[in-house]
């Protein structure tokens, strides 16, 4: 009986070439995916103090008032904690976003990256080369787009001789 193999393996520990379709790096063009990591985040540290204003507000008022209040009651080292967990929870979450920001970004960057790779093998004379994208990738359109093209100007290449 043959020993079992780990999918990506071959016998004798061999390892099998790693698909086209799957990219090796997530941050595929910086500029571009660290600037819309930056603007999601923004946006996301904008709605953070909205919501961290909003609540201090409710604090101070409700303290003023004299209501008992989650974050107004007990003992001091109870608000130090309450005040400490929602500020770390922000920043769990503003990190959580500004990560989601740069996947996604993923999308679009990596399908932008195998487009123009695609587009200058063309360029060089490589009519057979086509944009292979992932299911998910954004500008799924323009790499069907690139390769009716390339598959025009190879029928056009074939038709000469």
């Amino acid at each position: 009986m043959e020993p079992k193999t780990a999918p990506d393996t071959l016998p004798l520990g061999r390892t099998a070439p790693r698909s086209r379709d799957r990219r090796r790096r997530i941050v595929v063009d910086s500029r571009y995916q660290v600037r819309a990591g930056l603007l999601v985040g923004s946006v996301a540290l904008v709605l953070l103090a909205l919501l961290n204003t909003s609540l201090v507000t409710q604090s101070r008022a409700g303290a003023a008032a004299g209501a008992a209040t989650a974050w107004t009651r007990g003992p001091g080292a109870e608000v130090g904690l309450s005040w400490m967990l929602l500020f770390a929870g922000s920043a769990v979450f503003f990190g959580g976003v500004v990560l989601i920001g740069v996947m996604e970004s993923h999308r679009t960057a990596g399908a932008a990256f195998a487009i123009r790779r695609s587009i200058e093998a063309i360029r060089d004379g490589r009519v057979g080369e086509r944009v292979r994208l992932r299911k998910n990738d954004h500008l799924q359109d323009l790499a069907e787009a690139v390769n009716r093209l390339a598959e025009t100007l190879d029928a056009e290449r074939t038709s000469r001789g």
